[in-house]
C-alpha cells in the first residue's frame, strides 16, 4: 500500500474518532444537545469546543460547515502530532513514544517505562495509554506549541481509538511498498501534507466548481520538488550572500549561477538577513534555507571572524532569519515541526523560543466586539481610524494570506486617501523621513499596546479560542509589515484561479527584479 493510501486510512480513523468524541460531548452536525443531557466529565471540554465551533460557524456561514471545519482541524492536529513524534523517533531525538516493539511487551519504550512508574495504569484501558500520551505531549510542549494542552485544537480520542490510530501509523514503515526509513526522510512531512487532502482535491476537481478562497489552499497543496527548491534558494539567498562575500567557499557546495567575483552589496550581519516564503506550505523552501544558512553561519565563524556561538546557530536561524505565511493552519504546523526537527538534528541542545511562521487562517469578530483590546491604553482618533481599517483587512486575511496590503493602507491613511505615497515622495521628498519616523513610531506603539491589551484580556477571560487566534493575527501583522532581504515561493495560486494575476502584481509591486523562471515559480530580491 502506498504512503498516500496509509495517510487516507489514518485520516479516516482519526476523523471517525473525533466525530464520536464530539457526539459524546453533545456536539453534532446539526445542533448542540443541552449541556444538562451530557455526562459531567465532558462539560468543561464542551465549553471550550463550543467557543471554537461558534467562531468557525461565523467564519464558514453555517452550523454544519462550522462543524466540518472543526472536525478537520482536530483530525489534522492529532495526525500532525503523531507524525511528528514518528519523525523525531526516527532521528533518535527522544525515546520512542509511538513505535512499539516486542522487546517492550508490545509497547513503546517510553510507555513501558511509564507503566513501571505508574503501576496502577495496568488496570486502565490499554495500560493507561491515554494518560501516558497526555504526559508525553506535556513534556514536549514547552518547545513545540502543537503539543501544548493550550493549543486551540487540543482534544484526544478514547484510549481504544488512540491505540488503533497508533497501530496504523506503525504499519507504515513495515509496508514493503513504502520506501525504507520513510520517517527519516527530510521530505516525509511534505509528502504527508500533499497526500492528506487528496480525497478532497479529487472531489473538488470532479465537481467542476470555481476555486473560491476557501478551496485555494486545498487545490494548491502540491509538493515542491527538491530540485526546484534548491534552484530557487541557491540563486536568491545564496547569490545575495556571495554578493557580500564573493570569496566564500559556500559557492563550492551550492549551484549559484553567475557567482559574483567581487563584492557588489554592502555587508549585513547574517543574523539580520530575513528570508520569507509568503506561501509556505509544509516549509520546503525554509527547510532547505535552514541548511544553507547553517553553512553560512559556520562560514562566518571560521572565515570572517563573526562572533557567533555554534550551539546558538539553530536558534538564530529560526528566530531571526526564517519567516513564512500560509493560508492553511495545518501547513504551518508542519513547517514549524520540520524546522524544530532540523534544529534538534543539528544541535540536540538547541532551544527555540519562537517561530516566525504563521497561518492567516484566523477568524476575527467585528471591531466593536474587541475594541477594548486595542484601546485599553488610550489612543488618538487618528490611530483608532487606522486600526479599524487594519482590523477590517485582517478579517479577510483567511481569504488572501500574504496578499493583504496593510502597509499600503497605512500609507494612504497617513498621508490621505487621494494621493499614493509614491506620488507624495516625488512631490515632497522631504516628507519621506518624517513619514518613516512617524510611521515606525505608530507601528511600534501599536504593537506594544496590542501586546499589553491581549495579555490583560487573557488574564481577565482566561485562555480561549479568540485570544489564541488574536495572537496569530499579531504575528501575521508583524510579518507582512516588515522588510525582507529575500523572498522565495512556489505560489499556492494557480493560473486558472482569480488569484494568479493578483499574486503577480503583488510581486511586481513589492519586489525588485523578480526572476520569473516559469508561470508559477518565483525567487526575488526585495527592495
Amino acid at each position: 500500500m502506498k504512503l498516500a493510501n496509509h495517510t487516507e486510512h489514518i485520516r479516516q480513523l482519526i476523523e471517525t474518532a473525533f466525530r464520536n468524541r464530539l457526539g459524546r460531548m453533545g456536539i453534532n452536525k446539526s445542533n448542540l444537545i443541552p449541556i444538562e443531557s451530557i455526562p459531567q466529565k465532558y462539560v468543561e471540554e464542551r465549553q471550550h469546543i463550543k467557543g471554537i465551533l461558534k467562531s468557525m460557524t461565523a467564519e464558514t456561514g453555517g452550523v454544519a460547515e462550522g462543524y466540518e471545519k472543526l472536525v478537520e482541524e482536530l483530525t489534522f492536529t492529532l495526525f500532525n502530532r503523531i507524525a511528528a513524534l514518528k519523525v523525531m523517533e526516527a532521528h533518535t531525538l527522544h525515546p520512542e513514544i509511538i513505535t512499539r516493539r516486542k522487546s517492550h511487551g508490545g509497547r513503546s519504550f517510553a510507555h513501558s517505562l511509564w507503566v513501571e512508574q505508574h503501576p496502577h495504569a495496568r488496570m486502565e484501558d490499554d495500560e493507561g495509554l491515554l494518560q501516558f500520551f497526555k504526559d508525553q505531549l506535556n513534556r514536549l510542549s514547552d518547545e513545540i506549541p502543537l503539543f501544548s494542552a493550550e493549543h486551540p485544537y487540543h482534544l484526544l480520542p478514547t484510549a481504544i481509538e488512540l491505540n488503533s490510530i497508533i497501530d496504523a501509523f506503525n504499519r507504515v514503515e513495515n509496508d514493503p511498498d513504502v520506501q525504507d526509513d520513510i520517517w527519516k526522510s527530510d521530505d516525509v512531512l511534505g509528502w504527508l501534507y500533499e497526500s492528506y487532502n487528496n480525497y478532497k482535491k479529487a472531489a473538488h476537481k470532479a465537481g467542476g466548481k470555481k476555486t473560491e478562497y476557501n478551496k485555494v489552499s486545498m487545490q494548491s497543496q502540491v509538493y515542491t520538488p527538491r530540485w526546484v527548491v534548491k534552484f530557487l534558494v541557491d540563486n536568491s539567498l545564496g547569490k545575495l550572500y556571495l554578493e557580500m562575500f564573493p570569496d566564500s567557499e559556500i559557492k563550492e557546495n551550492y549551484a549559484i549561477a553567475n557567482a559574483p567575483k567581487e563584492r557588489t552589496r554592502e555587508i549585513k550581519p547574517l543574523h539580520e538577513i530575513r528570508i520569507i516564503d509568503p506561501a509556505t506550505g509544509s516549509g520546503n523552501f525554509l527547510l532547505y534555507a535552514f541548511d544553507m544558512l547553517y553553512d553560512m553561519y559556520i562560514d562566518q565563524i571560521e572565515n570572517y571572524g563573526a562572533d557567533y556561538d555554534e550551539v546558538d546557530i539553530p536558534k538564530l536561524i529560526i528566530e531571526n532569519n526564517l519567516y513564512g505565511i500560509d493560508l492553511d493552519d495545518r501547513a504551518v504546523q508542519l513547517a514549524q515541526l520540520g524546522l524544530y526537527i532540523k534544529a534538534k538534528r543539528k544541535k540536540h541542545s538547541a532551544k527555540i523560543g519562537r517561530f516566525n511562521i504563521v497561518s492567516s487562517d484566523f477568524y476575527l469578530p467585528e471591531y466593536e466586539q474587541v475594541m477594548d483590546i486595542f484601546e485599553a491604553n488610550g489612543i488618538g482618533e487618528r490611530e483608532k481610524n487606522i486600526i479599524k481599517e487594519l482590523w477590517s483587512d485582517l478579517q479577510n486575511a483567511y481569504k488572501f494570506g500574504s496578499l493583504v496590503h496593510l502597509e499600503e493602507k497605512m500609507n494612504r491613511k497617513w498621508f490621505g486617501e487621494e494621493k499614493k505615497i509614491a506620488d507624495i515622495q516625488l512631490s515632497f521628498p522631504e516628507l519621506d523621513n518624517e513619514y518613516r519616523k512617524n510611521f515606525e513610531s505608530f507601528k511600534n506603539n501599536f504593537f506594544n499596546n496590542l501586546q499589553k491589551a491581549v495579555a490583560h484580556n487573557k488574564v481577565k477571560q482566561g485562555l480561549n479560542f479568540l485570544n489564541t487566534k488574536t495572537a496569530d493575527a499579531i504575528t501575521f501583522l508583524q510579518l507582512i509589515t516588515q522588510k525582507y532581504d529575500v523572498a522565495v515561493a512556489n505560489p499556492p495560486y494557480t493560473d486558472s484561479s482569480d488569484y494568479g494575476p493578483e499574486l503577480k502584481k503583488f510581486i511586481e509591486d513589492n519586489y525588485k527584479k523578480p526572476y520569473k523562471f516559469n508561470t508559477n515559480l518565483y525567487a526575488v530580491f526585495i527592495k
